[in-house]
């Protein structure tokens, strides 16, 4: 994967983008990285947000103890959801967030640990009212590609 560092008036950017979408105050060194058609963002060398849209990984997550609207899940769903399965509303067992349809929404464990990271395509009143039906697509998860990239360790520019 090719690497470099963003400009600072590109970076002032992207950390400004991330403000708005996610409220969180990151700095660090940010580089981008491209492999294919995917885009990838490295904060202090580590991998922090993949994809045009930002969605950010499971490990940022966890090294810097963010906030992010969630949604937490029954044991029998996070069996499936850490094997890559989209989430389905019965699943849910509480939701801190609005949950509107395109929102990307952490899922977390009844014991409060981050699973998976998904986009929301059904909004969260119809999920509670019906009970059925997907409620989100499943983008990242504890194991995948994405999260075995954020554990590889070796770059020169990793903390």
């Amino acid at each position: 994967m090719q690497r470099h560092l963003l400009s600072e008036k590109d970076k002032k950017e992207l950390l400004n983008k991330i403000k708005v979408k996610y409220g969180w105050d990151i700095d660090g060194k940010v580089e981008l990285g491209k492999e294919k058609k995917e885009v990838y963002y490295f904060i202090d060398g580590l991998l922090a947000f993949f994809s045009e849209e930002l969605i950010p990984t499971i490990c940022l997550i966890q090294k810097f103890k963010l906030n992010m609207a969630s949604v937490t899940v029954d044991e029998g769903a996070v069996k499936h959801i850490v094997k890559g399965a989209d989430l389905f509303a019965p699943g849910i067992v509480s939701y801190d967030c609005e949950c509107k349809e395109g929102d990307i929404v952490l899922v977390k464990t009844k014991t409060g640990l981050p699973i998976s990271i998904i986009k929301v395509v059904m909004p969260k009143e119809k999920a509670m009212t019906e009970r059925k039906g997907k409620f989100g697509i499943n983008l990242h998860y504890i194991s995948d590609r994405i999260w075995d990239m954020c554990n590889v360790r070796g770059s020169s520019s990793d903390v």
